[in-house]
């Protein structure tokens, strides 16, 4: 029986040979004489690094390690995995592999991270919207009346920018109603602040499961960009076919690689603890200012604040030479404010600038 990946994917893409490039293609020998590089690298300060050589098309030992990681103990993660440049690049990937311009749909549930949306537009592929209740969970009614027209759901969780952690039982829900028709995508960007609501390990009783991860977040990796897609091969056959050659640069997998290691791994869970700390600290204080509606709960490295005031506080904040994040153009986010979290002296100015707002 065709997986539904198989069945979803398009003609062109079914039929699209990878492009083959020197690593891709391989062999073995003494000299190197096959991809047109330099024998030798000239450095240029770049200490001793040496990068006149193409890297690995696909980083094995990058994709293997996080697989590891994500594992945990005692468990076994039956996906596959493949590092891409930044869960954008993931986002992308999907929807270019999956959906023909001006004929596919896929489905977003806004508020949520503006990039399906911008990624489907700009190759011609609708998003269909099913906007979250007023607690930010999923409109399961407005999701499944349209689930099987679209090729792929879009979700976020914890969700950008909201905060909070969509509840598991009802992605297990939209995962058993598209199984015939529909791939669900979770992004799961800020797990590592909330490693517990993970679905990854769902993958292999739902093979149409996609998970999104990165290290620009908790691993506080972001100017490397990269991230990871971890998918059932009968859905990673085809977006293999897509993913540009060697998508990953050697330093930014020999940062990666450090960062995934037994010491790596307890620093960036010590960091995450202690930004915890700090955010749920900041929340409480915030909350007991007069011009403060509500801090929504999070589940992330950021708080999302409604304030009372129908001034712009992101442009208040902004005059103090605090940069923040205004959610305005969300119909859903009048007043609001996301506030990412920073140091305790960082986010203990930003308290006082809120403390003198007149």
């Amino acid at each position: 029986m065709k997986s539904l990946a198989s069945r979803l994917v398009p003609k062109t893409v079914e039929k699209l040979i990878p492009y083959q490039s020197a690593r891709r293609i391989g062999g073995s020998g003494h000299l190197w004489l096959n991809a047109n590089e330099l024998e030798q690298s000239c450095r240029y300060g770049a200490g001793d690094g040496e990068y006149h050589r193409y890297p690995d098309f696909l980083p094995h030992e990058l994709a293997d390690t996080y697989r590891v990681y994500c594992q945990g103990a005692g468990d076994t993660l039956n996906c596959d995995a493949v590092a891409v440049r930044g869960a954008d690049e993931a986002i992308d990937l999907m929807i270019r592999t999956f959906c023909q311009p001006g004929a596919d749909k896929i489905m977003i549930c806004p508020p949520t991270y503006a990039m399906y949306e911008f990624c489907a537009e700009s190759i011609a592929v609708e998003a269909v919207k099913a906007p979250l209740l007023d607690d930010f969970q999923l409109d399961m009614t407005s999701i499944t009346k349209q689930l099987a027209e679209t090729k792929i759901l879009f979700l976020c969780s914890p969700n950008n920018p909201t905060g909070n952690v969509i509840n598991q039982a009802d992605i297990i829900t939209l995962l058993e109603a598209g199984k015939e028709s529909t791939l669900i995508v979770v992004d799961e960007a800020y797990i590592e602040f909330a490693p517990d609501t993970s679905v990854i390990n769902l993958i292999e009783q739902y093979p149409h499961l996609v998970v999104i991860r990165t290290l620009s977040k908790a691993f506080g990796l972001a100017a490397i960009r990269c991230g990871f897609l971890l998918a059932d091969s009968c859905v990673m056959e085809y977006i293999s076919r897509l993913i540009a050659p060697y998508p990953i640069a050697d330093p930014v997998a020999e940062i990666a690689l450090r960062a995934l290691d037994s010491d790596g791994i307890q620093k960036m869970r010590i960091q995450s603890d202690e930004l915890i700390s700090t955010r749920e600290w900041f929340a409480e204080e915030v909350q007991k200012l007069a011009i403060v509606e509500r801090v929504y709960v999070s589940a992330t490295n950021f708080v999302l604040i409604r304030f009372a005031s129908a001034e712009c506080m992101y442009s208040y904040l902004l005059s103090k030479g605090i940069v923040t994040r205004n959610q305005v153009h969300e119909p859903a986010l009048a007043n609001c404010v996301r506030i990412s979290i920073g140091s305790k002296s960082s986010m203990l100015e930003t308290l006082n600038a809120l403390q003198e707002y007149k």
